[in-house]
C-alpha cells in the first residue's frame, strides 16, 4: 500500500555494470571498469604497511566511544600536511578548517550542502567527470551544470574552451576541479595550465572545489598535489574533498577528510560550526578505525617509508601496464594513431570509443568498461593484456 508506487532507479554506472560482469560466464572475461587497484594476479588486497598497522591498531583499539562530529584531529593534520606540504600547513593551518568524512564521497556531499547553504547552489563539473559527482551534488540541492574539458576531437585537454567557459561564469559559482588523475581521462592540466586556470578563476572571483582522490598515482605523492598547491600560494580560498581509498588501500574503511582554506581563523570557526551540523545530520560521525591507521602510519617513520614505497610500486605498474597496451596497440594498429593515449596519468585511461563500439566489446568479447571509453588499467595483466588488445583492435579498426 505504502510502497506501490515506488519506481525502480536506474543502476549506477559502475556498480550495476560490475554486476553484469559478476554473472558472465565467460572464462575469458575481463574487467576493466571499477576504479580499483589491482596486482598481476587481479587481487585487491590491502598494502602491505597498511596490512601491518591495521592488525597493531585492532590489538590496541579497546575503546568503544564515539569520535567527534568532525573525527580525528590529528587525521586532518597529517593529511593536511601529506596535501599541502608540512611548512605550507603550519604556516596556514589556522585558516584552514579540517574535518574527517566517511571516505572522499562523504567529503563531496557535506561540501555541497555547505555550499548550498553558505555560499552557492551552482556547481560546474567538468565533461566529462567521475558519473557520481552529479548525483551526490544534485542530492545535496545543488544545481550541475558542467565545463568542456575533454575535447575528442584533438583527443586531449582543451584549456582553451575551459578557461573560455569559466571567464563566463558568475562571481561564486563554484567549479570542481580534478587535482590528479582526471576520472575519466587520466588527462591532466600541465602546470602553465593550472596557471592560466588559476589566473581566470581569480579574476572571475569563482571558488575551486577539488576533488583530490588519487595522490601518489599520478605522478608520485609530491607531483600529484602540485594543483593544490598552486592554487594554496597564489591566495585562492578553496574546498577540497580528499580520499584514502585508493593510496592507503582503504577503500571499505571509509578515509576521507573535507578541507575548506578561508581568509581567517574567525571565519574558519563559523564554517566549522555550519559542516558540524551538516555531519551530524548525515552520518553523526566517522568510523575511528581506518583513520587510526592512516595517522599510525604518517606518523612512524618506518612504516611511513615503507608506505610511501608500496605506493610507489603501485604507480610504477600502473605506469609499465600502460605504456605496455599502447605499445602493443601502436605495434598491431594499421589505420589508428595511438599516441594520445601517452599524455595519460593515474588509473585510468580514455581510448577514443563510441558507445556502440563499448558494448561490442562487452558482448562480442566480454571486455567490460565505461560507454566513456574509459579503462581501469589495474585491471589488465600479462595474462589477458594480449586479449583486450586484439580485442579493442577488432572494434576500432573494423
Amino acid at each position: 500500500m505504502f510502497f506501490s508506487e515506488v519506481s525502480e532507479g536506474q543502476p549506477d554506472a559502475v556498480f550495476g555494470l560490475a554486476g553484469a560482469f559478476r554473472a558472465d560466464v565467460r572464462p575469458h572475461k575481463v574487467d576493466l571498469m571499477v576504479g580499483i587497484y589491482k596486482d598481476e594476479k587481479l587481487r585487491t588486497t590491502l598494502l602491505p604497511s597498511v596490512a601491518k598497522t591495521k592488525e597493531a591498531i585492532l590489538k590496541q583499539d579497546l575503546l568503544a566511544d564515539y569520535l567527534p562530529i568532525d573525527g580525528m584531529a590529528e587525521l586532518c593534520d597529517e593529511l593536511g600536511k601529506l596535501l599541502f606540504g608540512g611548512h605550507a600547513w603550519n604556516e596556514a593551518h589556522g585558516r584552514i578548517y579540517a574535518a574527517q568524512t566517511a571516505g572522499g564521497t562523504a567529503a563531496l556531499r557535506v561540501a555541497a550542502e555547505f555550499l548550498a547553504q553558505e555560499v552557492t547552489k551552482t556547481i560546474y563539473v567538468p565533461d566529462p567527470t567521475w558519473p557520481n559527482h552529479r548525483q551526490v551534488f544534485e542530492r545535496a540541492g545543488c544545481r550541475v551544470e558542467t565545463y568542456p574539458y575533454y575535447n575528442r576531437g584533438k583527443r586531449g585537454f582543451d584549456c582553451n574552451a575551459m578557461c573560455q567557459k569559466l571567464k563566463d561564469l558568475p562571481e561564486k559559482t563554484a567549479v570542481v576541479l580534478h587535482a590528479a588523475c582526471h576520472n575519466p581521462t587520466g588527462r591532466d592540466p600541465t602546470v602553465e595550465e593550472w596557471g592560466r586556470i588559476s589566473q581566470v578563476m581569480r579574476e572571475k572571483k569563482l571558488l575551486p572545489f577539488f576533488d583530490c582522490a588519487y595522490q601518489g598515482l599520478g605522478e608520485g605523492l609530491e607531483k600529484d598535489a602540485d594543483a593544490v598547491r598552486l592554487f594554496m600560494r597564489l591566495g585562492h580560498e578553496m574546498i577540497v574533498a580528499y580520499s584514502c581509498s585508493k593510496n592507503f588501500s582503504l577503500y571499505c574503511q571509509r578515509v576521507g577528510a573535507l578541507f575548506v582554506v578561508d581568509e581567517n581563523a574567525a571565519v574558519k570557526l563559523r564554517i566549522g560550526s555550519q559542516v558540524k551540523r551538516i555531519i551530524r545530520a548525515l552520518y553523526s560521525n566517522p568510523p575511528a578505525h581506518g583513520a587510526k591507521i592512516v595517522v599510525e602510519i604518517l606518523k612512524s617513520g618506518g612504516l611511513r617509508k615503507d608506505w610511501e614505497g608500496e605506493l610507489e610500486g603501485v604507480r610504477r605498474r600502473i605506469v609499465s601496464i600502460r605504456e605496455d597496451l599502447i605499445d602493443r596497440l601502436a605495434m598491431g594498429a594499421k589505420r589508428t594513431d595511438f599516441s594520445y593515449l601517452r599524455n595519460h596519468e593515474g588509473l585510468f585511461m580514455f581510448v577514443d570509443l563510441t558507445k556502440s563500439q563499448v558494448q561490442r566489446l562487452i558482448n562480442e568479447f566480454a571486455v567490460y568498461l565505461l560507454d566513456s571509453g574509459r579503462i581501469s588499467v589495474a585491471g589488465l595483466t600479462r595474462d589477458n593484456i594480449d586479449y583486450v588488445v586484439g580485442s579493442l583492435l577488432r572494434v576500432i579498426e573494423s
